[in-house]
């Protein structure tokens, strides 16, 4: 059986629509573990409805705490052999399940596709994103750039008796990136996994969405994730990896409006020693290497180069 968790906050518009996605898959043996979030909209009355109608789902209600609580709450209830994870204003092709099952070979632990993108913005565009294959070293550096497409919890089968065993949660507290810590740890523990580029998952992304905004907050909010990439960097000897991670972030982000300018030196200064610890700077590219002298020289220097 695949026990998916979908957390739910204030999405009763969307919510009906992602049930009957997962109500559609080929694939008939599942439970559906929906997390209503301390909700404060008809969200949780809504959730019940579809519990009485479908013995399948299961609403479970708490008072706010995050999505990574609710996951982590999802997960502890759920009986089958594979985790999955859905957002609640997302869709699944009906033959989402079938098509991650059958990259089952008994040695994976970790079953993943790709999905479709939406650009809301832009007429309704799509664009299909696969996943990046390779052996674990690419894999978890991938990951810790944060610009994988392996980075998000959906799209994927998780073996739950894999998870227990390692005791993986996804880090309470974390509010940008819980999705890569979870998956560093994932992919880490994992004895193998399997990838098929057969799109999986679907998500609309808008120009005003929460996954295209940056503002000056960016850095404060993504500290808990750098942290949290950080002790696993220095665990399994990542370091250089972890320093393109913190410049990859940097120019996606701030360096995209100089009106940021100070969220950016005041990101610097906290993080500068912990990046650049170390390093090898012989692994790096050549705008890398001007970054990391600009950063031991001088972390506001790094603003100023291209």
């Amino acid at each position: 059986m695949i026990s998916i968790v979908m957390p739910c906050y204030n999405c009763e518009t969307s919510l009906a629509r992602t049930v009957r996605c997962v109500q559609a898959q080929t694939v008939s043996d599942w439970e559906l573990i929906a997390v209503d979030d301390g909700s404060t909209d008809g969200t949780g009355a809504a959730l019940d409805g579809l519990a009485q109608n479908d013995a399948r789902i299961r609403a479970i209600h708490q008072a706010n705490g995050g999505v990574s609580r609710a996951r982590n709450i999802g997960m502890a209830a759920a009986g089958g052999e594979w985790l999955a994870f859905v957002d609640a204003d997302d869709v699944l092709p009906p033959d989402a399940l079938q098509t991650l099952l059958a990259l089952d070979d008994g040695a994976a632990d970790i079953l993943c596709g790709a999905y479709t993108i939406r650009h809301t913005d832009e007429g309704g565009r799509e664009e299909v994103l696969a996943c990046a294959d390779g052996d674990r070293q690419t894999v978890l550096e991938s990951l810790v750039r944060t610009d994988s497409t392996l980075n998000s919890m959906c799209a994927k089968l998780y073996r739950a008796s894999k998870i227990r065993e390692k005791g993986l949660c996804v880090p309470p507290g974390v509010k940008v990136g819980e999705d890569v810590l979870f998956n560093l740890d994932a992919f880490y523990a994992a004895h193998a996994w399997r990838m098929t580029e057969r799109s999986v998952y679907g998500y609309d992304l808008g120009g005003d969405s929460a996954m295209t905004r940056a503002d000056a907050h960016v850095y404060e909010s993504a500290k808990p994730m750098l942290q949290g990439i950080t002790a696993f960097i220095r665990k399994n000897g990542l370091q250089t990896a972890l320093f393109r991670a913190h410049i990859d972030i940097y120019l996606r982000t701030l360096r995209k409006d100089r009106g940021r300018r100070k969220a950016a030196f005041a990101f610097n200064r906290d993080i500068v020693s912990r990046v650049t610890e170390g390093v090898q700077f012989s692994a790096l590219c050549a705008r890398q290497r001007a970054y990391y002298a600009a950063l031991k020289v001088c972390p506001c220097l790094s603003y100023f180069l291209p």
